[in-house]
């Protein structure tokens, strides 16, 4: 009788267990995936390595938001480059898809073996206000010796006629663009000197503030001038992402309050352009507004270095 009371009790404890078990659901509704690999293996010395970061999951690009993503460390490489790009899309079952790559680009140090260790991706689920983070596995890839490039066989003779050519061609140039500089410079001279940011902010004004046009169409054109000052000031490329953008204006000792905003602005920029959401007029004043604070913010403190 005992030993029967014990098994069944033993029987629904163990049922308990596994229902409690198999009843746990994700917190997540949309599962973020990481992809890392390379462009080609295995590489010249001459050649350069690329390697490619993927994340992907199911829904609209604002589902999840890169908050920090760590340098590669590396054995026998050196970064050259990097950039990002977003897709977005939907399958034959009209399920949204969101695609972020990540390209960065090494040069070989040496032949022999090179490698990339793992990069950690921090990331915030924007419906759930959830935070975590995903690690790539480490790769490894073999640097070879280097190859002939296209035209290394040409003849002496050829490549004096070319050299002769290029030579004339960059003398007429340099006689024109001397002429034209001497010609800009007298100018400048006679006109007042004008601010990167003096001259972005007459351009906001003239462009976006005095058109009457479609408010996404403004709203465009205005992210536009700001990649291009962002550019031309700081030489970021325009496809920076907003944390590469943050750091470099934290360090001209931008306001938090002004980072914030612009940080809003990006992230309705990329609703505007892969999710075609609409841009109303009270929106598009905000963002003006901030990105004329930003330039005013910025001359201030470059007037006070003078």
């Amino acid at each position: 009788m005992k030993t029967s009371i014990y098994f069944s009790l033993m029987f629904f404890l163990l049922t308990g267990i596994g229902f409690a078990q198999n009843t746990q659901t994700d917190s997540l509704n949309s599962e973020i995936q990481l992809r890392t690999y390379l462009e080609k293996e295995p590489v010249p010395l001459n050649d350069e390595v690329v390697y490619q970061v993927e994340l992907s999951w199911v829904g609209k690009l604002n589902r999840y938001r890169i908050l920090e993503i760590s340098n590669p460390v590396l054995t026998n490489l050196k970064l050259r480059g990097s950039g990002s790009s977003n897709r977005f899309y939907l399958d034959d079952n009209n399920q949204p898809h969101s695609l972020k790559k990540i390209t960065f680009y090494f040069t070989p140090l040496e032949m022999g073996m090179a490698y990339i260790d793992g990069i950690t991706i921090k990331y915030q689920d924007a419906v759930l206000n959830q935070t975590g983070q995903l690690m790539s596995q480490r790769i490894g890839v073999k640097i070879t010796e280097p190859t002939s490039r296209p035209g290394e066989g040409m003849r002496w003779g050829k490549m004096l006629v070319i050299f002769l050519a290029i030579l004339f061609i960059f003398t007429v140039i340099y006689s024109i663009i001397r002429y034209f500089q001497q010609k800009k410079k007298q100018e400048i001279q006679e006109e007042p000197q004008q601010t990167v940011e003096e001259e972005f902010l007459q351009t906001v004004k003239q462009n976006i503030r005095a058109d009457n046009g479609i408010p996404e169409k403004k709203f465009n054109e205005l992210m536009d001038i700001t990649k291009q000052y962002l550019r031309k000031r700081f030489d970021l490329p325009a496809g920076a992402e907003f944390f590469e953008i943050k750091i470099v204006l934290e360090k001209a000792s931008v306001p938090q309050q002004v980072l914030s905003k612009l940080e809003q602005f990006y992230q309705r920029a990329e609703l505007v352009k892969f999710a075609g959401e609409p841009v109303n007029e009270t929106e598009l004043h905000f963002f003006i507004d901030t990105v004329e604070l930003l330039l005013q913010e910025m001359n201030k403190r470059n007037n006070l270095n003078r």
